[in-house]
């Protein structure tokens, strides 16, 4: 902290600057040099370091305010997620299978992609909560909040295939009665293990782009907007607060 603080001086002394005259404008041209030499991660600490300064200026009578509240490095572009092409997911979604994994493998892909839930989501869903009169999942999201997600007359027929599949295998393993995603051992599928398989699936493709559940559900909200879908209607559907 003493070489950060250091550091600002040095910028201060040569800008003809002291405490008393760093301004909020003064505050953004400082962050902005930071974020154009050093990693993220410094200038956060960096970022740190001064406002406790200005907190212990303001408690000492030295300064009124503390020119960098309110500043973070979401003034920096933010690196959007990986995104397939509607090529792509057709290639992830034609990879032969044999057997259960491998169907319980594409049925998380589909599902994923076809209704924009979360992994976490997907990997709570119980062979139960489906409503296919209404083609539609109830979830329970983040803070127990529950909204319908939607899957295609296609997707149902391939629900309904691989649910023979999961039953035999449920079978077979003595496994959770109520999971619609098995692991293994026959428990539900844990998020260790989703993860490994979406990056297995990222090296049997070839691909060199991230591959996660994220970008499946990223994949999901922009080609729907890509079809003229309305935001709104994207945000509701991925059981977003913010647009």
């Amino acid at each position: 902290y003493g070489i950060d603080l250091r550091h600002w001086l040095s910028w201060m002394d040569k800008a003809g600057l002291d405490e008393q005259s760093f301004t909020r404008d003064d505050a953004l041209s400082y962050t902005r040099e930071l974020m154009s030499e050093f990693s993220e991660r410094s200038v956060l600490r960096k970022l740190t370091a001064l406002r406790t300064y200005y907190g212990y200026l303001i408690r000492r009578g030295i300064a009124s305010s503390d020119p960098f509240s309110g500043i973070s490095l979401r003034m920096k572009e933010r690196r959007l997620p990986s995104v397939l092409t509607e090529e792509e997911v057709r290639e992830l979604l034609s990879v032969p299978r044999h057997g259960y994994m491998d169907e319980r493998d594409h049925m998380l892909f589909l599902l994923i992609y076809n209704s924009g839930m979360r992994i976490s989501e997907a990997l709570s869903v119980d062979a139960t909560d489906f409503d296919f009169p209404h083609r539609r999942i109830l979830i329970r999201g983040k803070g127990d909040k529950e909204r319908f997600v939607f899957f295609s007359e296609s997707t149902e027929q391939e629900i309904k295939d691989y649910i023979p599949c999961l039953e035999a295998f449920r079978m077979e393993k003595h496994g959770d009665p109520n999971a619609f995603f098995l692991g293994s051992k026959g428990g539900r599928l844990p998020l260790s293990s989703a993860h490994i398989i979406f990056e297995k699936y990222r090296k049997t493709l070839g691909w060199q782009k991230e591959f996660t559940p994220h970008t499946l559900r990223h994949s999901f909200a922009t080609h729907l907007m890509d079809r003229g879908a309305d935001i709104r209607l994207v945000q509701e559907l991925l059981g977003h607060e913010s647009i």
